[in-house]
């Protein structure tokens, strides 16, 4: 029995130039979709992308943490059917010490540029009652997390809002889908300053960029809402909802606090 077509023609991804974004745009394409808009902020790797593949392809180099980003993506929104709001950063770090206007930008990719394309995207979609949003979250959006404080909680508010617009999408032919992927070796712990080696149970939580791709792909074609990739990730964060948040919170600031100083 074959697999169904793909349902969208058009993608737009932010974050496109290196970890899922690209993995997605290349399985994006292999899929057989039309189009796909490209946007990062790094020119030459998202020229380098889009030589791999094999759909009609457009860049927009833009940084989405600002209102001329913003207005530059917005350009291929109405003829979009799937936006995926991949482009994220964190920081590794006590909050009290890390620059201000590094932590403002954290919060400006990973909540307000997603709230700001969807609110664009989202009118034109249910007009056609056709269409899908794509959230790239994090395991850490279930629980705080000391030294990665501004980070895990964009990545909560990011969990929290989709949801609630899934829910009011319902009966409009239109999803709205977030992922929660727990730690992927691309370049983010890097780029974060978070120190992948010293973080003790790290493998369990640690996710194939492959897993990440195929839960994706699954989420947009079912019903599901919410998706995590790998066992050990949806472990851990399932037995995590069966202690007290304190318990947990001083437990993250424990190993984690341990591994920055370590760093």
């Amino acid at each position: 029995m074959s697999n169904p077509p793909f349902p969208y023609r058009t993608a737009v991804v932010t974050g496109a130039s290196s970890g899922v974004g690209h993995a997605l745009c290349l399985a994006l394409d292999r899929l057989g979709i039309e189009r796909l808009v490209l946007v990062a902020r790094r020119q030459e790797l998202l020229e380098e992308l889009a030589t791999t593949l094999r759909c009609d392809t457009t860049i927009c180099c833009a940084d989405i943490t600002k209102d001329t980003g913003i207005a530059a993506v917005a350009t291929y929104l109405p003829e979009a059917d799937l936006l995926v709001n991949n482009a994220g950063v964190g920081s590794f770090g006590p909050f009290s010490s890390a620059p201000t206007e590094q932590q403002v930008d954290i919060v400006k990719l990973n909540c307000n540029a997603p709230v700001h394309l969807t609110s664009l995207a989202l009118p034109m979609m249910v007009e056609r009652a056709h269409g899908c949003v794509v959230n790239i979250a994090s395991g850490m959006s279930f629980q705080p997390m000391p030294y990665m404080s501004t980070y895990a909680a964009s990545k909560a508010f990011l969990l929290h809002w989709a949801e609630g617009v899934s829910a009011e999408l319902k009966s409009t032919g239109v999803r709205c889908v977030t992922i929660c992927p727990g730690t992927i070796h691309t370049g983010f712990a890097a780029a974060s300053d978070v120190p992948l080696d010293a973080l003790p149970g790290v493998g369990l939580v640690t996710c194939s960029l492959d897993s990440v791709v195929d839960t994706v792909l699954a989420a947009i074609q079912s019903n599901k809402t919410v998706a995590i990739p790998g066992l050990g990730n949806r472990m851990a964060t399932f037995s995590a909802r069966l202690f007290p948040r304190a318990l947990i919170r001083w437990l993250m600031a424990v190993v984690l606090g341990r591994a920055y100083g370590a760093n």
